[in-house]
C-alpha cells in the first residue's frame, strides 16, 4: 500500500507537497512539451541529465510525464532507481556491499529482492537484464534524486566514487543502456566528472499558461477560476518593516506552491469535513462510484484571501513539522526564517549554507525546510559556495502570518522520506524521530508505511549494536508485511531477524527463521539455503555447554 491507497478525494485531484507518482499521470498537466523533449533525449542518448533545484518538479516530470511516453515505445524500461529507498531494507539481512549499489539494484529489480544481489554490481545486473531481452532493444534506466549521494554521512562518502564508477563502467560495457540521472544542480559537477557530460536538460518554473493547465487539471477548476488562481499565485505583496508595501507580479510560477494551493483549496471546497491537511480518510466510496466532483467556479471563493490562507496554513504545518522533528521551538524557527531571509525593505535575502548561515543549528534544519518548499539553495556558478533563500516572494507574507502551533499530522510519505535522508546523512536520532512520526500519523490501514518505518527503526538499532531492539522492530515489520501480503519483504525481514539472532549466538533460533524464509521464498531460495548451511555449520561447531548455543529464547 502506498500513499495513493490512503489518499482523500482531494489528494487524487492534486498531490499537494508530495511529488506526482506514476499512477498520477492522468492528472499531471502543464509539462507536456518538457515531457516529450526529455523522453526523446533519454531514448536517443546513452546518458541524460535532468537537473533543477528542489521543488521544481523533476520527480513529478519523470514519474508522471516521461514514463507514460517512453513505456509505450519498443524499449525495456526499468523501474525508477532511488538511492535512498535502500535504507528501509533490513540491513541485517545483507552481507558486505556498497549501500548505493544495493539501493539502486533493489529499486531496479522488479521483484524488489535485494538479498540475492549481494556481490552483484551494476554492470552485472544490466548485463543479466540485457541477456534476457532482444539485443536491439534499448534499456531505459533512470535514477531519481541522485544528489542524495552527497548528503550522506562521512562513513558513506567512501562508497560514492566506486558506485559512480560502476555506473560509468556499465554505460561503456552495455551500448543499449540509456541512463537518465535526475539531480539538483549543485551535484552536476561531481557527477559529470565521473560519468561524463551527457545531454543536459535543466527544468525551470512553470510559465503562466502551463500553470493554468496544471491548475485546471482534469477540469477541477473552471477556466476563469483557474486563471484567477494562477494570477494570485503570481502576485506577491512585498512589505517593508516600516509598513510600506507594494505588489509584484511574476511571470514565473513555482509548481510546488501551485500544487499546494490547489490541493488545499480543493480539500476545503470539495473533500468535505475532516479532509483538511493531514487527513487520511478512505476514498473507496468515491472510487467505487466513479463519480467526479464538479469543477470549482470563481464565485465559490474569494481567491485573494483563500490563496493566502492556503499558503499560510501550509507554512504553519511545514515549520511546525521541522521544528518538532529537530526539537526547536516553533516560534523561534519562524522568527529565524523571517529575520534571516527577509530584509528591512521586505525583499528576499540569502544566508550561506554553513553553520553561521543556519544560526548554529544543524544544516539538516535548512535542508528539511528546503524539502518542504520553504527554502531553496542557489549558487552563482555550479562550483561556487551555495546559499539559502526563500523559495519565492509569494511565501514571505504567508510565513509572517503562519501560526506558531504544535505540529499537526504531516503526510507520512514526507516523514518517511525525511527519515531516509536523515539516516543516509548519519543523523540517527533525527531519523528515529521522523520514523516514529510515521508510526504516529499513518493510518492503521497503511501497512507498508508502518512496515517501512519499523524496518528503518530496526536498521537504526542494528547499526547501534542493539540487536534485541533491532529484532523487535524487524519482527513487527515482518508481521505488517505478512498482513499486506508482501511476501518478498517478509523473506528479507526473516533473514534480518536471523542475522540478529546469529550475532547473539542463538543459532537454533536463527535456523528457525531462515527455514521460515526458505519456505516463503520465490526468488532467493539458493541464497537462503546457502545461508542456512552456514548457520547450521556454526551450530555444530558449538557444544551445548557453550553459552552461545542457546535454544531457550525466540
Amino acid at each position: 500500500m502506498d500513499g495513493a491507497d490512503v489518499s482523500t478525494g482531494a489528494d487524487r485531484a492534486y498531490p499537494g507537497a508530495r511529488p506526482f507518482e506514476r499512477t498520477d499521470s492522468g492528472r499531471f498537466f502543464g509539462r507536456t512539451a518538457e515531457a516529450a523533449y526529455l523522453g526523446q533525449r533519454w531514448a536517443e542518448n546513452p546518458l541524460t541529465y535532468l537537473s533543477g533545484p528542489a521543488g521544481i518538479g523533476k520527480t513529478s516530470l519523470l514519474a508522471a510525464g516521461v514514463l507514460p511516453l517512453v513505456e509505450a515505445a519498443n524499449v525495456s524500461l526499468l523501474p525508477v532507481g532511488d538511492l535512498s529507498c535502500g535504507v528501509r531494507s533490513p540491513v541485517a539481512a545483507l552481507s558486505r556491499h556498497n549501500p548505493y549499489t544495493m539501493a539502486l539494484l533493489r529499486s531496479w529489480s522488479a521483484a524488489g529482492s535485494v538479498v540475492d544481489m549481494a556481490g552483484v554490481g551494476v554492470g552485472d545486473f544490466i548485463s543479466q537484464h540485457a541477456s534476457r531481452r532482444d539485443q536491439n532493444v534499448s534499456i531505459l534506466a533512470a535514477i531519481d534524486q541522485v544528489d542524495d549521494l552527497f548528503a550522506g554521512s562521512e562513513a558513506s562518502q567512501a562508497s560514492i566514487r566506486p558506485f559512480l564508477e560502476e555506473l560509468a563502467a556499465a554505460l561503456r560495457a552495455q551500448p543499449t543502456l540509456h541512463l537518465l540521472i535526475a539531480t539538483r544542480e549543485e551535484a552536476l559537477p561531481r557527477l559529470t566528472e565521473i560519468l561524463g557530460p551527457g545531454v543536459q536538460f535543466q527544468l525551470g518554473t512553470l510559465e503562466p499558461q502551463g500553470a493554468l493547465r496544471a491548475a485546471m487539471g482534469a477540469q477541477n477548476f473552471e477556466s476563469e477560476a483557474a486563471s484567477e488562481l494562477v494570477r494570485q499565485i503570481r502576485t506577491s505583496r512585498i512589505v517593508a518593516r516600516n509598513g510600506e508595501d507594494r505588489i509584484v507580479v511574476s511571470e514565473e510560477v513555482e509548481p510546488a506552491l501551485l500544487q499546494i494551493a490547489c490541493a488545499r483549496l480543493w480539500k476545503l471546497l470539495r473533500a468535505g469535513p475532516g479532509a483538511g491537511s493531514g487527513s487520511h480518510s478512505d476514498p473507496s466510496a468515491d472510487a467505487a462510484s466513479g463519480s467526479r466532483l464538479d469543477a470549482i467556479a470563481i464565485d465559490e471563493l474569494d481567491l485573494s484571501s483563500d490563496v493566502d490562507s492556503a499558503l499560510s496554513g501550509y507554512c504553519s504545518d511545514a515549520i511546525a513539522a521541522v521544528a518538532t522533528a529537530h526539537e526547536i521551538p516553533v516560534a523561534w524557527l519562524r522568527f529565524w526564517l523571517i529575520d534571516t531571509f527577509i530584509t528591512e525593505v521586505g525583499e528576499r535575502d540569502s544566508a550561506p549554507d554553513d553553520p553561521a548561515g543556519t544560526a548554529g543549528r544543524p544544516r539538516a534544519v535548512a535542508r528539511a525546510l528546503e524539502d518542504r518548499h520553504l527554502l531553496r539553495t542557489q549558487a552563482e556558478q555550479p562550483t561556487s559556495p551555495r546559499s539559502y533563500r526563500l523559495l519565492s516572494d509569494r511565501i514571505m507574507e504567508p510565513i509572517r502570518h503562519a501560526l506558531d502551533r504544535a505540529s499537526g499530522k504531516e503526510d507520512p510519505s514526507l516523514s518517511l522520506r525525511a527519515a531516509e535522508r536523515a539516516l543516509m546523512a548519519g543523523e540517527l536520532r533525527l531519523a528515529e524521530r521522523y520514523a516514529m512520526t510515521v508510526l504516529e500519523n499513518a493510518p492503521d490501514t497503511a501497512l507498508h508505511w508502518h512496515a517501512d518505518a519499523r524496518s528503518l527503526l530496526g536498521n537504526l538499532a542494528y547499526q547501534q549494536g542493539n540487536f534485541d531492539r533491532a529484532e523487535e522492530h524487524y519482527r513487527a515489520a515482518a508481521e505488517l508485511s505478512e498482513a499486506a501480503n508482501d511476501r518478498d519483504a517478509v523473506v528479507r525481514l526473516l533473514r534480518a531477524i536471523s542475522r540478529t539472532l546469529t550475532d547473539r549466538g542463538r543459532f537454533a533460533d536463527a535456523i528457525s527463521q531462515l527455514s521460515a524464509a526458505l519456505y516463503r521464498a520465490t526468488a532467493d531460495a539458493a541464497a537462503i539455503a546457502s545461508e542456512l548451511d552456514r548457520v547450521m555449520a556454526e551450530l555444530t561447531r558449538h557444544s551445548p555447554e557453550d553459552p552461545r548455543w542457546d535454544t531457550s529464547a525466540g
